[in-house]
């Protein structure tokens, strides 16, 4: 009777133990007895790697008796993982590829279980901070996130804009959370190598945005732009970017904590691969064009004048078509395009004939100036940091763009010749940057995007800019520097002797001296109508002064 019973429990053993099994079920301990700095509250770090289809389970044994609480965090890369404690229930697991939750200390410190629901097996990171009973409690005072208590941050994103929320963190000593405003909530960031979605990077830069020390030492303030406990960030499709807040208490300064930090590619690298901007055809096929109309401007815009009058045209019509159907219809990227370059033909057409029937060239090269006005305005919005309350208005900020796009062009257009071939260079060579900027994945495309992004979208006011500048955006600058003097000296040189503007073809204006463009005749120092006058009537040194 004793051999059965005995038989019967080593089969439930066998039975449970193969059920755990076939549920993917492993455990794990972790001893937390690292001892803490005040730059440094990271009490245990390390990778492991996930089983398909697998949980893993997660015993902490705290031997530090300095701590009141921990932030348990798990990171993966591109693949979504569950982490909860306890029981899998709402309010107690949270998904996603950057996850973490609370756990008090007194008792003891939760259980943890790791999910991977994916069909692949996962490294993953894991890290455990422990915080003294005067720091505050990150995500503490949450409202909006399932977990009461949500130490993680939550980024999201669109083709124009990052979204990245924090819930407020909790004073210790206040258990309702009504002394929110003592505590001072500060958002940083870190570019990743742009195009780069290596899990090594990836995992390299977690690391470094996850104890002050580092943050410190790597990350990029992010300004508040009034938004509080949220921060909205231009986005940059394929460029990562680390995203980690602090909370600081404003009494003690000596006490804070971070948040769980978190990452975007402003894409999806699994569905959407390299990441393109733009990924229509039509896009692509401006970008390849613009290389090559580019250089043609840039060193023959002035010598072949009129068509340059249409490209101008063109691209002044196009860029303004495209800011007013965005606002009024929502549209995909090629109707916007494919409307706005037939607009700009139709405006470069009617540029074109003004000069073919009234040649001023004041008024002409008043375009292209402008233009130049407008990319230098652009330069500017592009490089100012955030958190410039005054430039949130949209009157201030375009009443100021508009300025200096007046003031850069006033000055350009006082030397009409030399400020013509001086905007052909700068606008061709920007043409050119733009065009292999969008092959080599460097970000000097976003001058004109971003502008274009606050014109047209809706609280755009708020993002902060802060784009990544690394050693390919270095060379495609200092490439467009190169373009501008080369093209300058270029057309400067290849015009020299001739007339500054050609003739228009049909003027309806009243008749005038042809010296205003220059004679199109053979260059002769003698005036051909002196010949056609009578011998006599020709004055010489020898002719009386009253004659």
């Amino acid at each position: 009777m004793l051999l059965s019973v005995i038989k019967c429990k080593l089969v439930f053993v066998f039975i449970l133990f193969t059920v755990k099994s076939s549920n993917g079920l492993n455990a794990t301990t972790i001893v937390l007895n690292k001892t803490l700095t005040w730059e440094n509250k990271e009490l245990y770090n390390s990778f492991i790697i996930l089983k398909a289809n697998s949980t893993l389970q997660v015993n902490c044994v705290n031997e530090n008796l300095n701590i009141s609480f921990i932030t348990f965090q798990v990171h993966s890369h591109l693949y979504n993982i569950t982490l909860y404690n306890t029981t899998n229930v709402y309010g107690s697991s949270v998904y996603g590829t950057n996850v973490g939750l609370y756990s008090a200390v007194i008792p003891k410190i939760d259980t943890f279980f790791i999910m991977n629901q994916n069909e692949i097996d996962l490294r993953v990171h894991i890290s455990v901070h422990g915080y003294n009973k005067y720091d505050p409690i990150p995500g503490g005072c949450n409202m909006e996130f399932p977990v009461p208590i949500s130490p993680y941050l939550r980024a999201k994103y669109n083709t124009d804009y990052i979204l990245v929320d924090a819930a407020p963190a909790k004073d210790p000593i206040d258990d309702e959370c009504n002394t929110t405003d003592k505590l001072v909530m500060l958002f940083y960031k870190m570019y990743l190598p742009e195009q780069n979605f290596d899990p090594n990077v990836y995992f390299e830069g977690i690391r470094q945005m996850m104890t002050l020390e580092y943050i410190q030492s790597y990350g990029e303030y992010v300004p508040d732009n009034g938004l509080h406990n949220r921060r909205m960030l231009s986005a940059y499709p394929g460029v990562g970017s680390i995203y980690v807040a602090i909370a600081f208490s404003a009494v003690n300064t000596s006490a804070y904590s971070v948040y769980v930090p978190t990452y975007s590619y402003a894409c999806d690298p699994l569905v959407d691969g390299d990441c393109e901007v733009f990924d229509d055809a039509l896009s692509q096929l401006i970008c390849a064009c613009l290389l090559f109309v580019g250089l043609f401007v840039c060193y023959f815009g002035h010598r072949f004048f009129k068509t340059e009058m249409f490209l101008i045209g063109l691209v002044s019509g196009g860029i303004v078509t495209y800011v007013l159907i965005a606002l009024m219809a929502d549209l995909t990227r090629p109707a916007l395009l494919g409307a706005s370059i037939l607009s700009g033909m139709c405006f470069g057409a009617i540029w074109l004939l003004f000069w073919w029937f009234y040649g001023i060239p004041v008024l002409a090269v008043f375009l292209a100036t402008l233009d130049v006005g407008f990319l230098f305005s652009a330069i500017i919005y592009y490089g100012l940091p955030g958190g410039l309350i005054a430039l949130e208005s949209d009157v201030n900020f375009w009443t100021l763009f508009i300025c200096i796009m007046l003031i850069t062009s006033l000055l350009l257009v006082s030397m009409t010749f030399l400020s013509n071939i001086l905007c052909c260079a700068i606008l061709g060579a920007y043409a050119v940057v733009y065009s292999m900027d969008y092959y080599l994945g460097s970000n000097l495309k976003y001058i004109i995007i971003n502008t274009i992004r606050r014109a047209v979208v809706p609280k755009f006011n708020r993002a902060v800019l802060s784009p990544p500048f690394e050693w390919n955006d270095s060379l495609i600058s200092l490439l467009w520097i190169a373009l501008v003097i080369s093209g300058f000296l270029f057309q400067h040189f290849h015009n020299y002797g001739r007339p500054p503007f050609p003739p228009p073809p049909r003027s309806v204006r009243p008749s005038m001296p042809r010296s205003m463009y220059g004679t199109t005749g053979p260059r002769s120092g003698r005036n051909p109508h002196i010949s056609r006058l009578p011998r006599s009537t020709v004055i010489t040194e020898r002719s009386a002064l009253l004659a």
